[in-house]
């Protein structure tokens, strides 16, 4: 990067810059947005320095760079306002079971909960998610081989932490834990647990 080069543009910047800002906030619901804006039309503008004219004719060209940029952001606030518009209409449509969790449930929980991310992550994308050994090593970025070793390390683990589990020294107040919503309300199913 030569030195000419960066000099230009840090006077371009210094001299455009609150013109660009009054812009950009004119335009936008929020400072972030406009923060985003104005942030995109100098990436663009380091990078084709060269093709922007000098004095007047360059404030010119930062308008019409950021005047691209704000459609695009407008594009991509619509897309994301239509997409979530579309998720709470189907979640609407979702029935949301909420019972009393069980002893089991219980017990299952707080023996997943023991577990590390790693672990738990996997034995629910197995068990949950139903994918196989290539899938999940897809997800998790490692060989299928890998991924069906660390799957039957976490199956191992969590049936040890059930076979340490006492009634007696953990479920009485774990239950009324989990029953007042501090916890999550679920249990695993059969399949995380199975080879």
């Amino acid at each position: 990067m030569s030195e000419a080069r960066e000099d230009r543009f840090c006077a371009l910047y210094e001299w455009t810059r609150p013109r660009i800002i009054a812009y950009a906030l004119r335009r936008t619901a929020s400072r972030d947005d406009a923060a985003d804006v104005v942030a995109d039309t100098f990436e663009i503008a380091w990078r084709r320095l060269d093709d922007i004219p000098a004095g007047q004719a360059g404030l010119l060209w930062l308008y019409v760079t950021a005047r691209y940029v704000l459609a695009n952001h407008g594009r991509r606030v619509r897309r994301r306002d239509e997409t979530t518009v579309r998720l709470a209409e189907e979640l609407r449509g979702v029935e949301l079971r909420e019972e009393a969790p069980d002893e089991q449930s219980v017990v299952m929980q707080l023996c997943l909960n023991a577990l590390t991310p790693d672990e738990r992550e996997l034995l629910m994308l197995a068990a949950w998610e139903g994918l196989t050994a290539a899938q999940m090593g897809q997800v998790l970025g490692c060989s299928p081989t890998a991924a069906r070793i660390r799957l039957h390390r976490a199956r191992a683990r969590l049936r040890s932490e059930m076979a340490n589990f006492t009634k007696e020294e953990k479920l009485p107040g774990a239950v009324e834990h989990i029953q007042d919503g501090s916890a999550a309300k679920s249990s695993v199913p059969e399949e995380a647990i199975e080879q």
